[in-house]
């Protein structure tokens, strides 16, 4: 049996479209499947735990939507023992797509889950709030506190990438807020402390973006050297830079050298704590649960076996 949690207003209504194509699928060669449309934000998480509750062995959930669905999926699962993870790509970013080379062809996709030449085991984070009376989030793919969960913060309020994602071109929306952005966020200082050992200010941070995958933002490589299997989370950390300077290495990262730039570090760790002087938005995968001055993410112990 194969369990689909499917997102029919991803990408404006590209998961619908892509739903009755895998529909017609399945119907066509006869295969056994049960189907769960998302309502509300939340509602896959809640769709995922009656897939766990429901019965006793191996679950097939196959996730139809973009990496906030995957995300919330993720939330809604607690016995990773159980479960068989496949995911079919309709989202605007598909940034774990793009890491574990998924096709973007909903029945190639279908056809990979259906016919598994092999099982990857992932790891996945989890980001605490450590200021406030808040359920910790998990994130299979990528999070951040400072200017990327800016950018995602104010994308979610925008009507206008609903719109252009009518016409695939929802990334400009994310284009134009990164520019702003840079010309208005206020850069704060922040503690960090590494493992819980190795503690460090830092003047003048621009983001901290503790990674499973490389890629967020729709492809951006934020973490290009990330292996989502080692154990550890990648963070990039941007700090010291003037507005000029950070308006520069903006497309450097298109390619990934952002790295190499004075002001750009990058850390592998287990946890990371990162304290704010004041709150800031938090994103995991492109989704911003809260508002938060102080959280710890953390690499979880178990990891995800998905299709591929």
């Amino acid at each position: 049996m194969y369990y689909f949690i499917i997102n029919p207003k991803s990408s404006s209504g590209k998961g619908m479209k892509f739903w009755w194509i895998v529909k017609d699928e399945l119907d066509k060669n006869h295969i056994s499947y049960s189907s769960s449309f998302t309502k509300y934000p939340g509602h896959a998480t809640e769709l995922a735990k009656e897939v766990c509750n429901s019965s006793e062995g191996i679950k097939n959930i196959i996730v139809l939507g973009g990496d906030g669905t995957l995300n919330e999926v993720i939330n809604g699962i607690d016995n990773y023992k159980e479960v068989l993870l496949g995911y079919i790509p309709s989202g605007s970013s598909n940034d774990l797509a793009r890491s574990l080379h998924i096709p973007k062809d909903p029945l190639k996709a279908l056809h990979n889950i259906l016919n598994p030449k092999n099982f990857k085991y992932l790891d996945h984070g989890k980001i605490t709030f450590l200021d406030m009376e808040k359920s910790p989030r998990k994130f299979c793919c990528s999070s951040g506190i400072g200017y990327d969960a800016n950018v995602c913060f104010e994308v979610q309020a925008s009507t206008l990438k609903k719109k252009l994602n009518r016409f695939g071109a929802g990334k400009f929306v994310y284009f134009a807020i990164a520019i702003k952005q840079v010309l208005t966020i206020k850069r704060q200082d922040a503690t960090i402390t590494l493992d819980g050992l190795k503690k460090k200010i830092y003047k003048k941070v621009l983001l901290v973006s503790p990674m499973i995958h490389p890629y967020e933002g729709g492809g951006l490589p934020m973490a290009p050297k990330a292996d989502p299997c080692d154990g550890k989370l990648s963070v990039c950390l941007v700090h010291g830079m003037s507005r000029l300077r950070t308006m520069i290495l903006l497309p450097t990262i298109m390619l990934g050298k952002h790295i190499l730039f004075r002001g750009v570090e990058r850390f592998e760790c287990e946890t990371i704590e990162i304290k704010f002087e004041k709150p800031a938005p938090v994103h995991t995968d492109g989704e911003t649960p809260a508002i938060s001055s102080h959280i710890k993410a953390s690499v979880i112990p178990e990891q995800i076996r998905m299709i591929l």
